[in-house]
């Protein structure tokens, strides 16, 4: 019998080989604190970016919201302001003609009194 061709690579299927793990245990424990650090500045940026758009519009809104408040109380004041000064002005005129009538009263007591000093007396 002849004996068999041995390939060069005859030798490679006679040895058992098994593929076992590798040690992973810093690589998975480096990948998920970078995971972690990833989430963590995913959320810090997602903070920051409500904060300087989303926050600045609810701000906004409220800073309008007390505007309008504001002017409805200017609106207010300003027409308590006008009856004030109507009031004052009708006060002013009372007074201008109480002091005229002051006046009048005034010289016809200073009139009767000095008739009724020259009376002839009986």
């Amino acid at each position: 019998m002849r004996e068999p061709r041995r390939s060069p690579n005859h030798d490679l299927t006679r040895n058992e080989y098994a593929l076992s793990p590798a040690n992973r245990g810093f690589g998975r424990m480096a990948f998920v604190l970078a995971a972690v650090l990833a989430v963590v500045l995913l959320a810090v940026a997602g903070l920051r970016f409500f904060e300087n758009h989303l926050a600045p519009a609810s701000y906004l809104s409220d800073v309008r919201a007390e505007n309008l408040e504001l002017r409805k109380e200017l609106a207010k004041v300003r027409l308590e302001l006008e009856v004030e000064l109507a009031t004052r002005s009708e006060l002013e005129r009372q007074v201008a003609t109480l002091n005229e009538q002051l006046k009048q009263v005034g010289d016809e007591l200073a009139f009767l009194k000095s008739a009724g000093a020259r009376r002839p007396e009986k």
